[in-house]
Order: structure tokens, then sequence, then C-alpha cells
């Protein structure tokens, strides 16, 4: 998930607010507490928490604070690595450079009103890409921008590109123009710096061809580019509610090559079966040949909408064949479809090691490969029994719950725990959102309520807030509960669900039992 910030805490001249001071460490020592302010160190203003990090590697510093409205100078020598022991309230000490870009299917417009304020920003902070990993579209820098990426080495980046192609990126974007974002990513890479990037596709706008150049294109930049990230469009009834259906104008892409692609493909789509534009797109990207032009004079009406199941399958074909090619080649996939596509689609998720560091976990790629592993790891270690008879509910969005089917089946294995999975259908944003991170108080309550009477309810730990308390329609962990009758926990990843059922019971598990989980969870 990534990180949004409080705009309240942020402000031109507030400095940084600490949060908390470590027992013990040298920020302790001077009497610095929670709520004083770092202004300055050395005489700079400190922009953020990278600038305090990066000017706090001197052995000789000074101070400039703010106690209780009283400016302070403090000097003082110290290890370069002790940043005083920290934290501040926000990472952002002036302000949040936001989004200039009107993405169509940007989430966050598709927002009803009413939430809290921090749900409608729209972030396009470099610094934030560079500490939590946020995608930015980099169309906002500015030539000193690139100045202080190059002098204080922020990377890796994480950058939305959707489309290599300039004039399909700024349709996508919503823009006249954009930057070439190949020239940014070979000038990051030139300041030693690497990216991860994405592509949220949307069905006959930039996929099809249009993806495969994409994918060919960030290709070349590799070891710069360290992945793609490939993940469905994502739409919201709020869209539709009282609208026509909305259209962008693509502009279709048409190879210069007419013998290797087929001139007349508008009839025949990459979607469609048996197409060949992707494995032609395939042997000209090995080839060198992928002269894509764009013909503004040919354009098509494309409706934003959610990918079917044979189309996301075909984003999926389009990526293999890359993805066998970037590895003979680099000895790494590059390209990873998000689980999603392979969970629509209905095909098994990847084994675990096309994911390498699974460095886009985060944007949904090798989650659920990740957690089948873990859950094959864990189940051996299971309790054999609870304490007492327990009904437990599991609460998930409608995508996850073919993965999450064998994990209820293998827990009601356990003596005294039955365990009901709970797919929640998300009336909130709308059908179509089929993700747990969008799952809402509302209507997990009130799928759970005709489910009847349970001793303990287990629900998705990504629909709640950073700190754990609240759902995305303010709802929090103690109503949920409490409309329920029922303790409820939250968990994420098995063995945070084996920790929940361990408290459930205080009994030793047999070396039999164990053989007997390790056995079920191959079945």
């Amino acid at each position: 998930m990534e990180y949004q910030p409080n705009l309240s805490n942020i402000r031109p001249g507030n400095g940084g607010v600490i949060q908390a001071v470590a027992a013990g460490s040298t920020g302790a020592q001077l009497g610095l507490q929670a709520g004083d302010a770092i202004l300055q160190v050395n005489g700079r203003v400190m922009r953020d928490v990278i600038d305090f990090r990066f000017a706090m590697t001197e052995d000789q510093v000074e101070l400039l604070v703010r106690q209780a409205g009283e400016e302070r100078s403090i000097q003082l020598t110290k290890n370069p690595d002790d940043m005083l022991g920290l934290d501040f309230v926000e990472p952002l000490f002036d302000r949040l450079r936001t989004c200039n870009n009107k993405c169509p299917f940007c989430f966050l417009t598709q927002m009803p009103k009413g939430f809290r304020k921090t749900l409608y920003l729209k972030d396009d902070d470099y610094r934030l890409s560079f500490l939590y990993g946020n995608f930015v579209t980099l169309t906002n820098l500015k030539e000193e921008d690139w100045d202080r990426i190059a002098e204080q080495r922020l990377g890796p980046m994480y950058i939305s590109v959707h489309a290599t192609d300039r004039t399909l990126r700024a349709i996508l974007l919503g823009k006249p123009d954009v930057p070439d974002v190949l020239e940014q990513i070979r000038r990051l890479g030139d300041l030693g710096i690497d990216v991860h990037t994405q592509v949220v596709a949307c069905p006959q706008l930039n996929d099809g061809p249009a993806l495969a150049q994409t994918i060919h294109e960030l290709g070349q930049l590799y070891p710069i580019v360290q992945s793609i990230a490939i993940v469905p469009v994502g739409l919201t009834r709020y869209r539709f509610e009282g609208k026509k259906p909305q259209s962008i104008k693509a502009a279709i892409r048409v190879h210069e090559s007419a013998e290797w692609i087929d001139s007349n493909w508008e009839a025949q789509p990459i979607w469609q079966e048996e197409a060949p534009v992707a494995n032609e797109l395939f042997q000209a990207a090995k080839e060198g040949n992928l002269g894509f032009c764009a013909r503004l004079g040919a354009a098509t009406e494309v409706e934003l909408r959610p990918y079917r199941g044979d189309e996301a399958a075909a984003v999926i074909d389009i990526c293999e064949p890359f993805q066998e090619y970037y590895m003979a080649e680099h000895g790494s996939v590059l390209v990873y479809p998000s689980d999603e596509f392979y969970l629509l689609a209905g095909r098994e998720q990847p084994d675990g090691s096309l994911y390498e560091g699974y460095d886009q976990l985060e944007n949904g790629v090798g989650l659920v490969r990740q957690f089948q592993d873990e859950w094959a790891e864990i189940v051996p270690s299971l309790p054999s029994a609870v304490d007492k008879p327990t009904r437990m509910l599991l609460a998930c969005a409608t995508l996850a719950a073919p993965v999450l089917q064998q994990v209820a089946e293998q827990l009601s294995r356990i003596e005294n725990l039955t365990v009901e999975l709970c797919p929640v259908v998300n009336q909130f944003f709308g059908e179509m959102v089929t993700v747990s991170g969008l799952l809402t108080g509302g209507d997990v309550v009130a799928e759970l309520q005709k489910h009847g009477p349970a001793d303990i309810v287990m629900l998705p730990k990504v629909m709640f807030d950073h700190s754990g308390t609240r759902t995305i329609d303010e709802w929090t962990v103690e109503q949920i509960a409490t409309a329920l009758g029922a303790q409820v926990t939250m968990a994420r990843m098995p063995h945070e669900i084996r920790r929940v059922v361990r408290q459930l019971s205080r009994q030793a598990k047999p070396r039999s039992q164990r053989r007997y989980l390790a056995q079920a969870s191959m079945r």
C-alpha cells in the first residue's frame, strides 16, 4: 500500500516535527522531545527526512531547533551514522508535490464524496517514490529536482509508464504532451539510479501491440529498468453512475513492416484466440525491428471498462514470450503481469522463482504465490486442536476467494475449529471492484451478518489503514466487532493466520498430526 501523507502536518517553514525520541539516544541526551521541530542542519533548511538523513552524515553538525515556540541552536560532534534516534510525524516537511495529470482511469477521481481528505490526495512526489515506493509519472520534475536526485542519489524510483509511445502516454495521462519517459529513465540510469515501472493496462487501449511496444522499449533499458508490472485498470460504479460510459480516442498503433503483421489487425485484435500478433511482435522485438508509429488519422473510440477473462489471458500471452526472452538474455523475466490477471484468466500463479526478489509485491505482483508458498510451509506447524468449539468467519473480497478456499478447508480439519469462507461482494464501489484492499466496513458487516453467529472473525489486514484501526469508510475494528458480536482479528499472510489459531490452542501438536497436515496441504 502506498504511503498517504497528512497535509495538516506538512507546511513550509514548519520543519520536521518530531513524533518520538528513542530512549537513551543522542536526541534524548540533547533534550529533544515529541513536538519539537528540526528547522535547519548546518544552516540548510530541512525540506524532508531525506535532507535530514543526508545532512546528518556529517560528524560535526549544528541544529536549529524549535522548542515550545522558541528557536535554539545545538552544536554537537557525533558518529556519521547517528540519526539522533528521531522519528518524525511526516517524512515531508515543506510541501507535497501533487499530481498535475488527468488520467481518465485515476481511481481517486472515482471516489464518492464524504471520506477523509487523505483518500482524495493525488500525490506525484518523487521523494515518496524513493522513500516508500509510491509510483510517480515524472511529468512534474523541474531541473532543480534532477539536481537533487543526482546529489542525493534518490533511488530506486517507481515510475508509472502506462505506455512508452509518447502520444499514447499523453492520452493516458490526460495531457496535451508529456516528457519522453524513456529519455527520463535513461537520465536516471546515467545517475546510477534503478527504476521499477508499472503499466495500468486498459482493454483495447494500451494493451495488445501497444503493450508489446512498451515492454520491448522498457526492456531495452535493462538493467536500469529492474521490473515492469502490468496491472489491470480499476473502475468503480461511481465512474458510471449517472454518466454515459467514458470513451477515449486512442491512436491505433500500426507497425511499419506489413510482411510480419496483418495490416487488418483491427479486425483480428490480439485478444482474440489464435491471433498471430503477439508472436510476431516478439519475433520482431528479438530482431530489433519494432518501429511502431502512431497514425492519429486512424483513431477509434475505446470505452474504459474492466478486463474480461479472455482479455486477461491475452495480456499474459503477450508477456510470456518476453519473459522467456529476457530470462535467456538477462537472467530475469523483467515483466510481470499482476496476480489479478492470472485470477481473472483462471490460470495458475507462476512459480515463486519467477518473482525473484518480489520487487513489486505491493503492486499485487507475486502476492498470491508468496501466500500459497508460505501457507504450504506453515501448515505442519498448525495446532491439532483448539481448546473449545470455535466458529470462525474468514472474510475476503471475491477475487481472493479461490485462493483462500483451501485455507478455510484445511483450518477446518483442526479439532474444535470450524472455518467458513465469506467472500464479500463490494456493494459500495461496485461489483467490478474485487480486491480486498477496497472492502468497506459496511459491506463486510452486512455480508457476515448473513452467515450467523461466530466466535471470531478474521478480516484482511489490507482493508484497514496504515495504523490498522479503520476502514476506508471509517469503520473501526471495535465497531465491526460490536456489530458482529464477535472477536475481530486481521491477517494478511499465513503466519498471521497461524498466530491467531495458536492463540485459540494451548495444546501441543503431536508429530503424527504434523505429518497428516503436511500431506493434506499437498493434496
